[in-house]
């Protein structure tokens, strides 16, 4: 059976790689994301795409394949499986699958319930996560969550909200694996408490980079935004994202690299210019760090991989 590649609507929060003006995934950030749940047929993309937020998908009566970071990567029918969306990704194979359940979970409400570190490390390091047991969810479970986020009561899109929050908390501590693991550069996890008002600094430093991701971006530049020492500033960022600030961004614009690669022909020096990299020899010692390759290995593997779907 064919399966023809879908074209997405237009999103403020998500980003395609063959948009005429692409946005770095460090530009996708906002606070103010809604959550949002579908329940549906899985759609082949002819390209890939990449958003702010943390996606969670369920296919209930069958396996689909992403291409993640030009990986190939196969959820399996029943399993929940998490990934940072702001990570280039395509799904190229539905399957038989007609029924699939997609959460996109704004980050700062990832950020924000009592999940375990290490799980949180891994999906900010660019893996990604997949339960070691099936059937942890219904599709009555998410059709009855699709109506309630969108009820007229906030009591009643409040408690969707937890039972969501708790439903990712069972994950967490029922079993879990990483089946891409990203070669990102790993921080230590820094145990489990991360008050509010570290999640709130965090926040307002994610949308000041965010709004300055084509600009130089400095410790000190964010810190004097949100008006905290930088030291401080650095040591809240890293314990609330496991991510140092500097792998943040460079991560983000490497993201972004290999999107357009991926898909556009423009050369390695205007992609490189257009992530936010001004240096040449930095930009190509810091894509081989991440990526294992150079970019036009990179490239050339894209292209070997996307003509065999």
């Amino acid at each position: 059976m064919d399966f023809i590649p879908v074209r997405l609507p237009p999103d403020p929060h998500m980003c395609n790689s063959t948009d005429q003006k692409t946005r770095s995934p460090l530009s996708l950030y906002s606070e103010y994301q809604r959550m949002d749940i579908e329940l549906r047929p899985p759609h082949s993309m002819e390209s890939c795409h990449w958003h702010g937020q943390v996606e969670v998908n369920v296919p209930f009566d069958g396996d689909v394949e992403y291409l993640i970071n030009n990986e190939v990567v196969q959820i399996k029918q029943g399993h929940i499986t998490l990934f940072w969306a702001c990570t280039p990704h395509q799904l190229t194979r539905p399957g038989r699958c007609s029924k699939m359940a997609i959460f996109n979970l704004p980050m700062h409400l990832f950020l924000s319930w009592p999940l375990d570190r290490q799980l949180i490390n891994h999906v900010t390091h660019g893996m990604v996560i997949k339960s070691l047991n099936a059937q942890q969810l219904s599709p009555f479970e998410v059709e009855r969550w699709q109506q309630e986020i969108n009820s007229p009561n906030e009591q009643i899109r409040q408690l969707a909200i937890d039972e969501i929050g708790l439903m990712l908390k069972r994950f967490s501590l029922s079993g879990w694996q990483p089946i891409l693991v990203n070669k990102t550069p790993r921080t230590q996890s820094n145990g489990n408490n991360v008050s509010r008002h570290a999640q709130f600094y965090v926040s307002q430093m994610l949308e000041f980079i965010g709004a300055n991701y084509d600009q130089a971006l400095t410790i000190e530049r964010v810190a004097e935004h949100v008006k905290l020492n930088p030291n401080y500033a650095m040591g809240i960022f890293q314990r609330v994202m496991q991510l140092t600030m500097k792998q943040y961004i460079t991560a983000m614009r490497v993201n972004h690299v290999r999107a357009l690669l991926s898909d556009t022909d423009k050369s390695i020096l205007d992609i490189a210019l257009t992530a936010g990299f001004h240096s040449s020899s930095s930009f190509y010692s810091t894509f081989n760090k991440y990526v294992g390759m150079s970019p036009q290995n990179y490239r050339k593997l894209s292209h070997l991989r996307s003509s065999s779907f």
